[in-house]
């Protein structure tokens, strides 16, 4: 009586551990399915390479990828001259040469080393520059050879140009300016240098 009491029981338990184990194995080989499939089939996707690419899509771009600007075709240069003997300056604009259009604010400071970039846009660029000189408003009387020489600065390196060589000796004028004019006698006007030639002349 016994073994026909527990014989349901001794049938039943082997069968569940079977059945248990079979799936066990069918679970594993069912999560291991994408990897082998994966490895015939290079177009298969997975989860992970799905959410991987999303987050890549997602990434925004860097902010410090920014376009420089550049000069446009139609862009005007400003050039500042301050000349420090006179403290006056000098500013000249014009249209930017063809060699400097399509330049960025870098590249256009390399290219003027002894220039200050004050300003930079596509339409307008502002360069500003010190000369140790007088600005080409002045004419400077000095000596050579023991004659008057009329000198004017050059407006971009502020180096004295000979604008005329006179005959006149500079014995001929006092002992005073003499002086002045062995210092560099600076006048503001090319009338009034004619003026004193002809006073010196007489």
């Amino acid at each position: 009586m016994f073994f026909h009491r527990y014989k349901k029981i001794f049938i039943l338990v082997p069968g569940l551990v079977l059945l248990l184990s079979i799936a066990v194995l069918s679970y594993g080989y069912l999560r291991r399915i994408p990897d082998i499939y994966g490895r015939f089939n290079k177009d298969y996707i997975t989860r992970e390479d799905t959410n991987q690419s999303l987050d890549e899509g997602s990434q925004t771009p860097s902010p410090y990828v920014i376009e420089a600007s550049k000069t446009e075709n139609d862009a005007k240069i400003i050039l500042e001259r301050h000349y420090t003997k006179c403290g006056h300056t000098y500013t000249e604009e014009q249209f930017m040469e063809k060699r400097f259009i399509g330049k960025t604010r870098s590249e256009i400071a390399q290219a003027f080393p002894d220039w200050q970039l004050k300003d930079f846009s596509p339409e307008r660029v502002l360069l500003s520059t010190k000369i140790n000189s007088y600005c080409p408003d002045h004419y400077i009387i000095r000596e050579e050879d023991g004659f008057l020489v009329i000198f004017r600065a050059d407006k971009d390196t502020g180096y004295m140009i000979a604008v005329e060589a006179t005959n006149i000796p500079i014995d001929r004028l006092s002992q005073e300016l003499q002086e002045q004019v062995s210092k560099g006698m600076v006048l503001d006007s090319i009338e009034a240098v004619e003026q004193l030639m002809e006073d010196w002349e007489s």
